[in-house]
This record gives C-alpha cells, sequence and structure tokens, in this order.
C-alpha cells in the first residue's frame, strides 16, 4: 500500500513538471447567458486534447494557464448547451456565450458496460437527474429526492418513519413473487440495495414467530447514499435500455455517477441547512361529551359514573393522541463540505456529511455521517484510473409501527382509546395504566420504555482503468476495467423493558434482541472496444466486447431473548426463552457481452445491437447460460420546419428476473427421529421447486420521439411502449398426498402497456426574467395475459389481510394490481348478511401520473416548485377499520355506516388515494457578485441562501394517514395495505451555501 502512495505521489509530481516545462500564457473570460447577459457558475472549460480546465465562480469568471498556440475550448454547464470556443494564438481573454435549453442534446449517456452516445443520437427514452434537481430541497434519501422527476416511475414511501423505505417501480408490475427493486450501479459498479429486517416481529408479532417479517418496516440500502454526491443520475426504464445488465435489470437501472473534480485552483464549498418535520396529518379522535363519555364508558366497558368524571375531569375532556407520540418537532440539521480541484494529470473531489434527520415521533430520528474521496489520475498518455471512496455510517430510529397482534402501535392503541383518556403521568411518574386494553398499553410509556437503534457501517469503493492501446486518426482501441467492493455491516438491538404494562402478553416478562448482518458484493468487468471512423467521416463504428463476473454473500444472526427479569438489562442471552435465527445466502453471476454501434449520415442514422449472455447460481442449472439481445435505431433531423432537432426512435430488448435467493431449494426441517438426527416436510418447510427454475423473461417494445422548438427554447419527448413478463415465477398449492405444501414453477405472462410524455421549455426567458416550465405524463396499464392450468381460476398472493378488506387477486385477463373485495350494494344497509360479489373494487397502478415544475428567476431571487399528482389508485385502509371497530373515529356517521357494511361482508376500505402533492417549494436567493467581492475579497466566491419545503399540502380524498403506505414494504402485487403506519410529515429548512 505505502508503495503505491508513494508511486502515485510521483507520478503526480512528474505530470506537474512536464505541465509547468511546456510554454504557457494565461487565459481570462466569461462565460454569460446568451438572451439574458446574465453571468453563469459552475460553468466547465476544457482545453480540447488536454486535461488544462476550469470552473466558473458565481460571477461567470474563470482564469487559466493554456499552452501557447492556436486553441479550442469546450464549455459544458448543465441547463445550456454544449459550445466550442476557438481562441488564437495571442488571445488572451475570451467571452464565451451560452443558450439555456431545456435539453441536454450533448449529453453523454450509457449504451454498454463501457461505452456512451449522445443524447441526440439516443434510441432510447433514458431520464436524467441533474445533482442540481436532485439537492434543491433537503431529503433523507436518493428515492425521495426523485418522486416526480421522473416519467414511467412511480416512487412511493412504505411509511413516514426517518431513514427512508421507498420502492421504485418503473412501466409497471414485473413480477408477482420475484424481485421488485431496481438494480442501482453508482461509477460504473452493481451495488446492493437489499432491506434488512430490524426484527421487530418479535414484539409485535405480526407474523408470528420470534423472527424478522416484512412487516417490521425495514429500509433499503440506496438510503446510506449521500444525494449531494451525486452529479448526474439516468434511469433505464425498460429493457430495451436495461439489456446490458441481463437478469438483473428487470425493475430497471439506476445509473448514478458521483462528482468528480475538474482541472483548476481548488474550490472549497459548505452548506448549511437547519430545519424541522411536523407531522404532517391526523387520522383525528371522536369528541366525546361527559354525557357521552359516560354512556360509552358503562356500555363498552361497564365502568361506573364516577370513574368516567374523573377520567374526563384530568384529561380535560380531549387528548390529543396523536400529537402527544407524534409531536416532536426538535431541529434537524445537514452539513456539507467538498473540495475539489486538480491539475491536468490529477483530478480529486472530497466530500463529508453529517446530517441528524429528528423524527416526529418522540425517540426516534436519522443520523448519517458520510466521507467520500473521488480522484482521477492521467498516468502517461494512455492510462487514466478513477478511484473512488465512500465510508458511510447511519444510526436509525424508527419506532414501532405497522401490523401488531398484541396492541402495542400506537395506531392500534388510539383508536382503542376514548380521547378522554389522559395517558400522561402522574405526580408520582408512574404512567396509568389503559383500561381498555387488556395488556394495559401505554404509548406514551412505550416510548419511554422501548428502543430499536440500527447501527449500519458501509465502504463502498469502486475503481475504473481505461487504457488505449491506440489512435489513430481512423481508429482507436481501449480496455476499460470495473472493479468495485461494496461492504456493509448492520446491527439492531430490540430492547423492551419488562416494565412495560404490554410485555407479559406473550407470556413472558421483558424481551431484547440482536441481529447482526453482513453484506459483500464484489463485481468486476473487463470491457474490449474498438472505435473505427474512416477518413472520410461518413461513420463512426463502435464494437465492444466483454465479461462480467459478480460475488454476493449475505450473513445474517438474529438472537431473541424472551423473560427478562431486571429492568436495564439487555442482554438476549440473559433470557430463560432464547431463540436464534440464522441466515446465509451467497450468489455468484458471469455475463458475457457484445455490442455494435453505428454513427451514419453525418450523424443522423445511429443503429445499435447487442447480446448480453448470463448466468447464475440462483438458478436451477447454475451453468446455463441465458440470453438477452437488444436493438435500437433512431433518426435526427437537425432543422426541420419549426423544429431545431427532431429525432424518433424505435428500440427493442430483453431482460430477466432471475428466482429470489432459496426459491430453487427444497425446504426441509430438521428433526431426531428414533434417537437419529434426520429431516422431514413438516410446516413451514414444505416447499418444492421445479428442477428447470429460471429467470423470469421481459421483452419490451418501445418506440418515441424527441424534438426541440423555438431555438431549443422548448422540448418535447413521448415515448409508447410495450412489455411482455413471461415465464413468471409461480406458487401453488398441491395435494396433501404429494407430502408437500407449495410448488414453485415459472409460467404464466404479464404484459404492460404505457405512454410517457414530457414537455419543457422557457415560457419568459429576458434578462431581468426566466421562467422554465416542466409537464410530465405517465400511463401504464397492465393485464395478466396467462396463467398455468392450475392457477388458471385465479389466485391470491401473499400479503394482505383478506378479501374483507381488500386484496390483490391475480386473474387472466385482468390487471396484475388490482384490488378485490366485495361489492358494497347499492343499499346503504344490505338486506342480506351474506357477503357481497367478490370482484376488483380497485386498483395499486395509477390511472395516470403527472407532475409540474416551476423554477422563475427574478434577478437574484429563485422561486421552484413540483407538483406530484396521482390519480385513480387505492388503497385498503385497514387502520380506519380499528377506529370503527371502536367507536372513535372523527367521523361518527359515516363510521356506523362502514361498519355495518363490514359486518355483514362488504369491503368498504379499499378506497381511492388519488392525491396531489406538493412536493418541493424553494426560495432561493444569490448574493450579487459584487457583494461577495466587496466583502470577502477574492477569498468567497459565492453565497445563495434558500428557505425550503417538502411535502407541505396533500389534497386527497383518502381518509388515512397517507396515500403512499405499504405495510408490507416493498410489493409488487400487495401495496397499499395500511395498518397502523409511521404517519407522514412535512418538512421546513433554511440553506447557506458559501463557495470560496
Amino acid at each position: 500500500m505505502l508503495r503505491l502512495l508513494v508511486g502515485m505521489v510521483l507520478l503526480t509530481a512528474i505530470g506537474s513538471a512536464n505541465a509547468l516545462a511546456q510554454a504557457q500564457r494565461p487565459l481570462r473570460g466569461t462565460v454569460t447567458d446568451l438572451d439574458t447577459g446574465s453571468p453563469i457558475g459552475e460553468a466547465r472549460i476544457i482545453v480540447r486534447g488536454t486535461g488544462i480546465g476550469a470552473v466558473t465562480t458565481s460571477d461567470g469568471r474563470f482564469a487559466m494557464n493554456v499552452p501557447e498556440g492556436a486553441l479550442t475550448l469546450d464549455v459544458r454547464r448543465i441547463g445550456y448547451q454544449s459550445a466550442t470556443v476557438p481562441v488564437v494564438a495571442d488571445q488572451n481573454d475570451v467571452e464565451i456565450k451560452i443558450r439555456a435549453t431545456p435539453i441536454q442534446l450533448g449529453e453523454q449517456v450509457v449504451t454498454g458496460q463501457a461505452t456512451t452516445i449522445a443524447r441526440r443520437n439516443l434510441a432510447n427514452d433514458v431520464a436524467t437527474v441533474s445533482a442540481e434537481d436532485m439537492s434543491r430541497v433537503h431529503t433523507e434519501t436518493i428515492e425521495s429526492a426523485l418522486q416526480g422527476k421522473v416519467t414511467g416511475t412511480v416512487i412511493s414511501a412504505n411509511s413516514g418513519a426517518p431513514g427512508g423505505g421507498l420502492q421504485v417501480r418503473m412501466r409497471g408490475v414485473t413480477s408477482i413473487f420475484g424481485n421488485s427493486q431496481p438494480l442501482y450501479v453508482v461509477d460504473g459498479v452493481p451495488i446492493s440495495n437489499s432491506v434488512i429486517q430490524n426484527g421487530l416481529n418479535a414484539v409485535t408479532q405480526a407474523a408470528g414467530g420470534l423472527n424478522s417479517s416484512n412487516q417490521d418496516n425495514g429500509v433499503n440500502r440506496i438510503a446510506d447514499l449521500n444525494p449531494d454526491d451525486i452529479e448526474s443520475l439516468s434511469i433505464l426504464k425498460g429493457p430495451s435500455a436495461a439489456a446490458i445488465y441481463g437478469s438483473s435489470a428487470a425493475n430497471g437501472v439506476v445509473l448514478i455517477t458521483t462528482r468528480r473534480g475538474t482541472p483548476g485552483d481548488t474550490r472549497f464549498s459548505v452548506t448549511q441547512r437547519v430545519g424541522t418535520h411536523g407531522l404532517a396529518n391526523k387520522i383525528g379522535e371522536h369528541r366525546f361529551t361527559l354525557s357521552d363519555a359516560i354512556d360509552y364508558n358503562f356500555a363498552n366497558f361497564g365502568i361506573d359514573t364516577a370513574t368516567t368524571r374523573q377520567m374526563y375531569t384530568r384529561s380535560g375532556g380531549f387528548q390529543d393522541f396523536e400529537q402527544q407520540v407524534y409531536g416532536d418537532k426538535t431541529l434537524s440539521y445537514e452539513t456539507d463540505l467538498n473540495i475539489s480541484g486538480g491539475n491536468e494529470k490529477t483530478r480529486f473531489f472530497f466530500s463529508g456529511l453529517e446530517q441528524h434527520d429528528n423524527g416526529i415521533m418522540y425517540g426516534t430520528g436519522y443520523d448519517k455521517q458520510s466521507l467520500r474521496l473521488n480522484t482521477t489520475h492521467l498516468a502517461g498518455s494512455k492510462l487514466q484510473i478513477n478511484a473512488n471512496f465512500n465510508v458511510v455510517h447511519s444510526l436509525t430510529k424508527r419506532g414501532i409501527s405497522n401490523n401488531d397482534n398484541i396492541n402495542v402501535t400506537p395506531y392500534f392503541v388510539f383508536p382503542a382509546t376514548p380521547s378522554f383518556f389522559d395517558f400522561s403521568p402522574g405526580a408520582n411518574g408512574v404512567y396509568p395504566k389503559n383500561p381498555y386494553l387488556s395488556q394495559g398499553t401505554n404509548p406514551l410509556q412505550t416510548l419511554s420504555l422501548f428502543s430499536l437503534p440500527e447501527d449500519v457501517f458501509r465502504i463502498i469503493s469502486s475503481v475504473d482503468a481505461t487504457y488505449t492501446f491506440f489512435t489513430l486518426p481512423t481508429q482507436s482501441l481501449r480496455a476499460t476495467l470495473n472493479a468495485g467492493f461494496d461492504n456493509y455491516t448492520y446491527k439492531s438491538s430490540i430492547y423492551s423493558d419488562p416494565r412495560l404494562y404490554w410485555e407479559p402478553s406473550d407470556g413472558f416478562s421483558g424481551a431484547a434482541s440482536d441481529l447482526h448482518a453482513t453484506e459483500q458484493r464484489a463485481p468486476v468487468a473487463l470491457t474490449l472496444a474498438h472505435t473505427y471512423t474512416p477518413a472520410s467521416n461518413a461513420m463512426t463504428a463502435t464494437t465492444s466486447a466483454g465479461a462480467r463476473y459478480s460475488y454476493g454473500y449475505l450473513r445474517s444472526d438474529n438472537v431473541v431473548g424472551q423473560n427478562l427479569l431486571i429492568p436495564g438489562q439487555d442482554n438476549p442471552n440473559l433470557a430463560t426463552n432464547v431463540q436464534a435465527f440464522p441466515n446465509r445466502e451467497r450468489v455468484r453471476t458471469l455475463a458475457l457481452f457484445g455490442q455494435e454501434e453505428l454513427v451514419l449520415l453525418d450523424q443522423r442514422l445511429y443503429l445499435s445491437a447487442g447480446i448480453l449472455a448470463q448466468k447464475s447460481t440462483n438458478n436451477a442449472d447454475v451453468n446455463k447460460l441465458f440470453s438477452y439481445p437488444k436493438a435500437a435505431a433512431s433518426y435526427r433531423w437537425p432543422a426541420l420546419g419549426p423544429f431545431r432537432e427532431l429525432k424518433v426512435r424505435a428500440a427493442y430488448g430483453q431482460t430477466g428476473n432471475e428466482p429470489v435467493y432459496a426459491q430453487k431449494f427444497e425446504c426441509l426441517t430438521g428433526l431426531t427421529y428414533t434417537g437419529q438426527n434426520a429431516v422431514a416436510i413438516q410446516a413451514p418447510c414444505t416447499v418444492v421447486p421445479d428442477p428447470n427454475l429460471h429467470p423470469e423473461r421481459e421483452r419490451e417494445i418501445e418506440g418515441g420521439l424527441d424534438a426541440t422548438l423555438l431555438d431549443s427554447r422548448v422540448a418535447l419527448s413521448v415515448t409508447g411502449y410495450q412489455k411482455n413478463i413471461t415465464d413468471l415465477i409461480l406458487q401453488a398449492t398441491l395435494a396433501p398426498s404429494t407430502g408437500w405444501g407449495t410448488h414453485v414453477f415459472n409460467g404464466g405472462e404479464i404484459r404492460n402497456r404505457g405512454i410517457e410524455a414530457a414537455l419543457s421549455g422557457f415560457a419568459v426567458r429576458t434578462r431581468d426574467l426566466s421562467w422554465l416550465a416542466r409537464v410530465t405524463f405517465t400511463k401504464n396499464v397492465g393485464r395478466v395475459m396467462s396463467l398455468p392450468p392450475e392457477l388458471s381460476a385465479g389466485f391470491r398472493p401473499p400479503n394482505n389481510f383478506g378479501f374483507g378488506y381488500g386484496a390483490g387477486f391475480i386473474k387472466v385477463g385482468e390487471s396484475p394490481s388490482q384490488l378485490y373485495g366485495f361489492d358494497l350494494d347499492t343499499l346503504k344497509y344490505p338486506s342480506t348478511t351474506s357477503p357481497g360479489v367478490l370482484h376488483k373494487l380497485g386498483d395499486l397502478e395509477p390511472s395516470f401520473v403527472m407532475a409540474f415544475s416551476s423554477d422563475v428567476t427574478i434577478g437574484n431571487f429563485r422561486v421552484y416548485g413540483l407538483l406530484d399528482w396521482r390519480h385513480g389508485s387505492s388503497v385498503v385502509n385497514v387502520t380506519q377499520n380499528g377506529y370503527d371497530f371502536s367507536g372513535t373515529a372523527p367521523d361518527s356517521a359515516a363510521s356506523v355506516d362502514r361498519l355495518t357494511l363490514f359486518l355483514k361482508g362488504r369491503s368498504p376500505y379499499i378506497q381511492d388515494a388519488s392525491f396531489l402533492k406538493l412536493r418541493e417549494v424553494t426560495l432561493s436567493y444569490q448574493l450579487p457578485a459584487s457583494i461577495v467581492r466587496s466583502a470577502f475579497g477574492g477569498r468567497v466566491t459565492g453565497v445563495r441562501a434558500d428557505l425550503s419545503g417538502r411535502n407541505l399540502v396533500t389534497w386527497t380524498p383518502y381518509k388515512g394517514l397517507d396515500p403512499e403506505v405499504s405495510n408490507f414494504g416493498n410489493q409488487n402485487i400487495n401495496r397499499g395495505q395500511d395498518l397502523a403506519p409511521y404517519p407522514p410529515s412535512r418538512s421546513y429548512f433554511f440553506t447557506l451555501s458559501v463557495d470560496f
């Protein structure tokens, strides 16, 4: 390691000496907006053919030393057209003017493991989100920052708990029992986005047993990344674009490029955010008069009048339970520091993050610390090395939420308790027992005596090295090595104090658990790419081929102890009932790929074709290669009538969704039989897989057009697609005579058809006023096309609470995301107590999704807003059923109607969850450059202040806490099961950014 460091230092020193030895001259300049004349900061100026460059300050100025003689500058800035500026031999000052545009036609978009193409030629609909769009408003995680910004993508929170936990769905339902999350690739290397459930089930008994379950409100690990480290983010939404990642890309691919240094002076930037989170919505409680309270207590619980009067007096007649538990508005903060710079040989980017997000539930929150170092080094003239290192620590406290079977979750306790009861401790500090629950649960006592911290340490490192064998006037050959290592350790520790009133409900007093998990992923890929351009420049052909190998290992051990007799003793090994739940997963994949790309007819016609063959140890046949081809074409007119640029495109591709780990294994139970060690087919292990279990296959064809109008001030993109998913991984119940319970096999087909559109442009663009507006539209329609004979009648997938509430139902000819329930009859009170007719009453898939963003700049002020609209989706509001049963719902008359319907066999809790959310609002002020120079001299180059808010308002007919909800976490089918979630929050932040 020491030799490597010394070598790097020597290479840097030699490179710097060579650069200094060349004859150079100073070059100064400004970059301004062509339409408004305003200075443009953060523009990158590179001397073509060299590593020399600079970045403009907030007043649009730059300075650097350049070689003598004539040269060419390449100028790029997000939100502006790229520019090429010639500089003559004796020129020392240059004025550069570039035009704002809503689309970056010169942007390079990934098309292969080590190949890219300019967006103007791209044949797929690949969405790109810039660093500026990711960081306008404080968000805890990357997925949150993407909500409402990408067509074809529905991003939904599972709950409002701090620390993340969102699902990203692209172009409809793609599986029933398979993986539901996209693949994340950071700087060319796939990383883990797995979910380790925290083991809360040992306390709540939501799923039975003591091991963790998918009702534990877990966090997917993409939350570990720092959004402010991102330079750009591209989303490959369908197989036609994502085929290069084979059977890992069925749910789309998110390509993340982190920030890198730019040649020039070292630049410092500090951003400080301070704000608060507040409860965004309440269900509310029924307000009782004293007379109502007396009647309620006596009729339902036999509590006498004197006791009720005492309760009513102590509580003041009404207690806001939700505010008492979820009313924490303690300040949150975030501090970001980044340093970047370098020379033509070596560039670097360093960042540090300290973040604290306070949860609205008392005692909850999310803390994250991150350090990143990215370096780029040019060793000689042939080898370029990019090295990236990121270390992250996070501590998450999410409290108790979601389903439980012992009445401990707050939204189980609230409906069971009338609002005239006071949970607060008495003068002696003792919390009163809840007389309305047999367990006596007091949520304020739970906040005081229960803890569940989740601790994560993670290291993500990667390197990509590109060696150019030769570069000739007509051709070049290069090899690229991408390698990475992703490792994290996870620990969750439950401590449930034996003094808690509800603790003995499972027969034991006090519980503790230690869940330790570690995951490693080590992908590596080698690509050869040859580019040929004849002397006539009539075409450019890029041929690439290579191999990619990945190793993954996940290990977890959950030790649960019950019956801890001494308060404060949190070691599960000291409990009288101890159980351990180990898990081991090891996966290896190997892929071979090849691709050919042609750019013809003066860069108007683009053609591409490729294939990837992949095998995985998750398949039944670990040695079989499954092939995933792709082909694409586009044709562009640089100027046609009113269009500055018009392009038509079409693409076809295939991807797969390999079996989830262990689906290919028989499930057997170990036991002792007649004194001998043995295995048996018995619950819960009664699963038998098909011996030919293999990946699900997606085939997609998409077509569309991209256009710019009005001198590139307006951009339009429209895409239509059809995606067919065949060989679905399914489960069927077997006859008891077989000895097995469930058969896992391939069969059936789902089809998704959809349209996506985006229109963006400058409504106004003058020296004093700029208004950039954007509208997006997404519509997807899914249908089950076929099922195997044993499932032809349809079936209900797992993870729901039954048709009485509302559940998914897979049936040929119908939507895969539909919700089935019993009809509501046309009469207010049905005349029969028999169940209604079972049929579709809702759908989790929205009828359409739209987003509206507006970015207005007036002088040094800037106002930005984003509206997210989803229409026609449904949610199963099981939480409301708890209020209806207890008679504590705020809408008493409607509550009686709902409960009457439910008890007569109807399903009134499948409800419209359409919404319009004010996702983001920001008001910014950029301190004028003249004031900055006057106040700070040359030490400070820019100062900006922001006031921002997120999820400030939600307009919805849904009567639950939030239409974005999923009791069972990330699910293909049964999302939208609302049962006692952590409620949503709105946030307000002040931000100060200073550039040095």
